[in-house]
């Protein structure tokens, strides 16, 4: 229409695709993500990996304990533990944020 100006088309950023054996931990209880992981191993599967960052992080260590110490029985074998840092935000905003990679495989 006359008079309108023409509204810019931002695209979004392309997020990586999260792999199928990959649960990244976030706000939810400790007993969603132990049971997403249970169901993870109940599929078949024999490693997985659990990230986090920020605050998450210590949420990311409590699942993978509930779950290798009541759930799986000491079945549960962490194989490699990353850790790193990410930048967030742009310009003045921009902060660094810890991360962590946990990587666990059941075993029988």
């Amino acid at each position: 229409m006359p008079g309108e100006e023409p509204v810019e088309s931002v695209a979004p950023r392309a997020a990586s695709p999260i792999p199928p054996d990959t649960i990244l931990i976030g706000r939810k209880p400790v007993l969603s993500y132990a049971t997403a992981v249970l169901m993870h191993f109940t599929g078949g599967a024999n490693v997985l990996t659990v990230k986090a960052r920020g605050r998450a992080i210590s949420r990311a260590v409590d699942v993978i304990e509930v779950v290798r110490r009541r759930f799986l029985g000491g079945k549960l074998k962490v194989k490699d533990i990353k850790i790193g840092t990410e930048t967030v935000g742009e310009g003045g905003d921009a902060r660094n944020v810890s991360t962590i990679e946990i990587k666990v495989e059941k075993v029988d």
